[in-house]
């Protein structure tokens, strides 16, 4: 019987986004049993989970804070986590799936001693590297998320085991807590969920447009309006409820934030016809127990990295150059969040509770309507809104490149219709870099040469090495520039730190292996953007053109 141990030690919305990389497991390897381990925090959740054999907490958050505290020194920490561990290495995993990009994450997932280990895990060095495409992926695509369109679930599905059927998420609720549920949601027949906060106030929705929704929504609903959250939340449910009120909302409110179990929580959802919500952990709870989600996409976050799962949902995100922010900007004015109508999220309200038809202007926001694409994979299909016709288009062939890079197999979802809106500047972009990637991949040879004697040649060596240095820094400034290079510079950045050798000549292969990636990927790119030859430079836009991933870069599975 083969097994798996999962590490996944951060958020309440991580856990339950692994629901598609659970069911991918079982369906690559029938009777696997998989393991959990999570955060004592989140215990509760992960018991939802289903096709888990057993979930194992620790408290890693006093953990962290101890280390920090230096309430036990670096040996009496690592010898209190090395017994905790001692079963699970004994239990001889065939696969280890970190899911947390952390220090103490990848030490454990290398303690584990499996062949196969996917996700972060220690050098030698004390370093992180990261193991898999897929994982490596997630790592780059902050660096160009508004290009980016794999969602979450899917990327730990496909870096955790391996391209298959799509599966929506889903939570195993007992009998009791749908009983407790129905008991509790008494007096009218339907009920909305309102989730107004959120983890980080830059994620929120403001109260004061949440309840002129509600309150327009009360005028055609004749059910009641259910608030979800936290304790820390009754000031803005408050807030929330009073301006509901002045505004002429009559549907009753009931308000369970911080007052419920977690499975009480999800059967409170189960029961739900609509959930309207900021990108939080709640959020992908209602989606795992089949209820309609509308997500408001608003500060860093991107609703194509972490929007609801499956079709049956809809995403509100401002029509803003900015939206979203970066995770390291701080926003002085947060207009985004005035982006949004009232009017327009409460039309889309009814509409999805078959009161009202779809909203057709945005009014400063786009819609997106959620789904499942060719290659089984979630998406995202704008209805409603403007998007940057070049962003647009990258996103697009990003979206197929990687898939076939990674995968090394066929992508269902066709690249975008001609050639790029802005041709004739990533043709001078891409004739710049090229011949200087290639004087790069000749030095980095030449090192690596170098490297390989017996009596090395060290001051040549440094010589070579500091040209080096300002050759790449020189290199990803030019390719972080454009949609069309960026991507494959920020992996090349990740590629080449991304090392757990020892030894001055197999270092060197190493960096010489990434600048030669990066050429071979740049040359592919180019052949399908640009064309090599007069035949590729006459694609039209009714041309249909194949992407060829030669030597894609893929973990055996």
């Amino acid at each position: 019987m083969k097994q798996v141990l999962i590490l996944n030690i951060t958020r309440m919305g991580d856990l339950v986004q692994m629901g598609a990389l659970l069911n991918r497991l079982h369906e690559e390897w029938p009777g696997v049993a998989v393991d959990l381990v999570v955060d004592r925090r989140f215990a509760p959740v992960a018991s939802l989970l289903m096709g888990l054999r057993e979930v194992i907490a620790l408290d890693f958050h006093a953990l962290i804070n101890e280390s920090r505290a230096l309430v036990k020194d670096v040996v009496a920490l690592y010898e209190d986590v090395a017994g905790w561990a001692k079963p699970l290495v004994e239990r001889r995993y065939d696969r280890v799936i970190n899911l947390t990009f952390s220090k103490p994450s990848a030490l454990l997932a290398g303690f584990m001693g499996a062949p196969d280990i996917r996700g972060v895990q220690s050098a030698w060095d004390g370093g992180l590297v990261i193991e898999n495409p897929w994982m490596a992926y997630f790592s780059d695509f902050h660096q160009f998320r508004r290009l980016n369109r794999f969602n979450l679930v899917d990327i730990y599905a496909l870096g955790g085991s391996r391209p298959g059927t799509f599966c929506p998420l889903r939570l195993s609720l007992s009998r009791e807590d749908h009983t407790w549920a129905r008991e509790a949601l008494t007096g009218v027949t339907g009920w909305i969920a309102v989730q107004a906060g959120a983890s980080d106030s830059m994620k929120a929705w403001r109260p004061h447009l949440f309840g002129l929704a509600l309150a327009k929504v009360s005028k055609q609903w004749r059910g009641g309006m259910l608030f979800i959250g936290g304790r820390e939340e009754e000031a803005t449910i408050a807030e929330v409820v009073q301006v509901y009120r002045e505004a002429g909302g009559k549907s009753p409110v009931k308000n369970f934030a911080g007052r419920t179990t977690l499975n009480q929580l999800a059967g409170l959802l189960a029961e739900c016809r609509l959930l309207l919500t900021n990108d939080t952990g709640p959020m992908h709870i209602g989606v795992a127990v089949g209820t309609s989600v509308i997500d408001l996409s608003v500060g860093h976050v991107d609703f194509q990295e972490t929007g609801p799962y499956g079709s049956g949902h809809w995403v509100v995100q401002p029509e803003l150059d900015c939206a979203p922010c970066g995770f390291d900007q701080v926003c002085g004015h947060h207009a985004c969040k005035d982006r949004i109508s009232p009017d327009l999220v409460a039309d889309l309200m009814c509409h999805m509770l078959d009161i009202g038809s779809c909203p057709s202007q945005g009014f400063g926001a786009r819609l997106y309507e959620s789904g499942v694409d060719e290659d089984g994979l979630g998406t995202f299909r704008l209805k409603v809104g403007t998007e940057s016709p070049i962003t647009a288009w990258y996103a697009a062939f990003w979206r197929h490149y990687w898939y076939e890079a990674h995968t090394g197999s066929r992508s269902r979802v066709s690249l975008p219709e001609g050639p790029p809106p802005d041709a004739s500047e990533v043709n001078v972009q891409l004739r710049a870099l090229r011949p200087l990637l290639e004087l790069a991949c000749k030095r980095a040879d030449e090192i690596a040469r170098l490297a390989r004697r017996a009596s090395v040649d060290i001051p040549q060596l440094k010589r070579l090495q500091q040209e080096q240095r300002a050759d790449q820094e020189r290199l990803l400034c030019m390719g972080m520039t454009a949609e069309a290079l960026a991507p494959l510079a920020a992996a090349f950045g990740r590629q080449v730190r991304n090392d757990n050798l020892i030894g001055l000549d197999r270092l060197a292969r190493h960096q010489a292996a990434a600048y030669h990636t990066w050429l071979r990927r740049l040359v592919e790119v180019e052949r399908c953007l640009i064309g090599t030859s007069s035949s590729d430079r006459s694609i039209t836009p009714g041309h249909r053109r194949k992407l060829t991933v030669v030597g894609s870069e893929r973990h055996a599975a």
